[in-house]
């Protein structure tokens, strides 16, 4: 039993370190980048078809497009994507995704395209040049089609480690932020009688949520929420596990003592970060404009300082790669060489791995949840370059910024 139990646990360490960093908007280039990186495997369970359908609608899309802008101006591109059309994903709307879901959305898109277009995008033939309808129309399906893909080539990438998505469930934290943004505490729950009949479904999916960030058993939450309604105990067990439900939100935006870089100096309200020098200079003002550019609060500032560190933070690329940093407070950036860096994508993605580099944690969530069967993500806060695109500086990233390193 105890070498069952030591394999599973090095089966589990592989599957976790090979776990693709993948952020939550990423853009279809992106998506199609990281398919040609999945290794062909005899031993992974086929494709789904609706996964195999949306992933080949979508590829003839995106070809269909670049055909279409070929012979366009850049002014007068089509475009799915831009800064302003960021939409994040709220922690209130998450995304949910399966091949269920997939089918069923696909089946409305393709039900409400316009005809013209459907012929294009459901036959082989030769794409056009032109779009068949005003460009309007083509991109608000375009848009739905496209998001559809997302979703399909996500559950590609990441249904081969559905055990840890499944774990990673009890890390849920919207039984938390359901409490807290509704008000309702220990004495709200005091007496169940109180409680609006209209509320009581969201409390008790909200209580057994907190449960499970510290029990990680749903159906014993489950149990254990009944029986405090039984004896009419809720106060009591908001207060067993609201506190570590704190912790569990805390820590999606807490640089860990492990992250806390040694060579940051803090004077006064300059905070210098060393870099090692690009060796191609066009990477020395893509750093710093849009690094310096993003952190700043107030007047405080961070600035690069630029040179040789053999311990130091360095800039790599690499073709196809998903951008990551080797770690919370690691030193290696790996952006993808296939990614021109005066696109926006680019320079948000800078703004953000740089966050790791100094020790600024992911405040994005995804799981797997088994009573839905489907893949579950959002992001804490879409205001927050941490979280989403969307994002940007915040005075919550200054505050834990100092007091990792302001009284060092």
């Amino acid at each position: 039993m105890r070498r069952i139990l030591i394999l599973f646990c090095l089966i589990f360490s592989l599957t976790a370190q090979a776990l693709p960093h993948l952020d939550l908007e990423m853009t279809s280039a992106e998506y199609a980048q990281l398919l040609k990186q999945i290794p062909s495997n005899k031993n992974l369970e086929a494709d789904d078809p609706a996964i195999t359908t949306s992933l080949k609608l979508g590829e003839r899309l995106s070809k269909w497009i670049s055909r279409i802008n070929a012979s366009r101006s850049a002014d007068a591109a089509i475009r799915l994507t831009s800064p302003e059309t960021g939409r994040g994903v709220p922690i209130d709307k998450p995304n949910v995704y399966s091949p269920k879901t997939i089918k069923a959305i696909l089946e409305k898109i393709l039900n409400e395209m316009p005809e013209s277009m459907k012929s294009v995008i459901t036959t082989n033939g030769d794409l056009p040049t032109t779009t068949a309808i005003d460009d309007e129309t083509f991109i608000i399906h375009a848009r739905l089609l496209d998001r559809n893909y997302q979703s399909a080539a996500r559950y590609k990438s990441v249904n081969s480690y559905r055990s840890y998505y499944m774990q990673a469930a009890s890390k849920d934290v919207r039984g938390y932020y359901y409490l807290k943004e509704n008000k309702i505490d220990a004495d709200f729950l005091k007496d169940t009688r109180n409680i609006p009949a209209s509320q009581m479904g969201a409390i008790k999916e909200a209580l057994i949520r907190i449960c499970y960030n510290k029990e990680s058993i749903y159906n014993s939450c489950d149990k254990k929420l009944d029986e405090a309604i039984r004896k009419n105990a809720l106060s009591s067990f908001y207060t067993k596990y609201y506190f570590n439900s704190i912790s569990n939100w805390n820590a999606f935006f807490k640089i860990p003592s492990s992250a806390i870089r040694s060579d940051v100096h803090w004077n006064g309200n300059v905070m210098t970060v060393p870099f090692n020098t690009p060796s191609i200079p066009k990477f020395i003002p893509y750093l710093q404009d849009n690094i310096e550019d993003e952190f700043r609060f107030a007047d405080w500032s961070l600035k690069m300082n630029f040179g040789i560190f053999p311990n130091g933070p360095l800039l790599v690329f690499q073709a196809g790669v998903v951008p990551h940093v080797n770690g919370l407070g690691g030193n290696q950036i790996v952006m993808d060489s296939n990614q021109p860096i005066e696109e926006y994508e680019s320079q948000w993605t800078i703004r953000h791995e740089f966050g790791h580099v100094i020790g600024l944690p992911d405040c994005y969530h995804e799981f797997y949840d088994t009573n839905l069967e489907a893949y579950v993500n959002y992001q804490l806060d879409i205001s927050d370059l941490m979280c989403s695109r969307a994002g940007n500086m915040k005075e919550r990233i200054y505050a834990e910024l100092k007091k990792a390193y302001g009284k060092k």
